[in-house]
């Protein structure tokens, strides 16, 4: 805490590297991926209409987001990835 309050008041940079980087994804995927192209052309967001009954607020966590999943799902399939392969880039 100390050490936090002396290099905020003498505008010195921290040394210490970030826990979670901050990815860009605007910068990795390039402008014309076929991943953007069939995000300009597929709403998926409908997705949220048709499951919306299958998921409550009262009880339990919360559920992960369909929309999140499906394109998930998108890509396992158009990249031949298993579900590892997916979310984890060194699997």
């Amino acid at each position: 805490m100390e050490r936090e309050r002396i290099m905020k008041a003498s505008n010195h940079p921290s040394t210490q590297p970030r826990l979670f980087p901050v990815i860009d994804m605007e910068e990795r995927v390039p402008p014309h991926h076929l991943l953007r192209q069939i995000n300009e052309a597929v709403d998926v967001s409908v997705i949220h209409d048709g499951v919306a009954p299958l998921y409550t607020e009262k009880t339990g966590r919360p559920a992960a987001d369909p929309e999140r999943l499906l394109r998930l799902m998108l890509l396992s399939y158009l990249f031949d990835h298993s579900e590892r392969g997916v979310t984890d880039p060194d699997a």
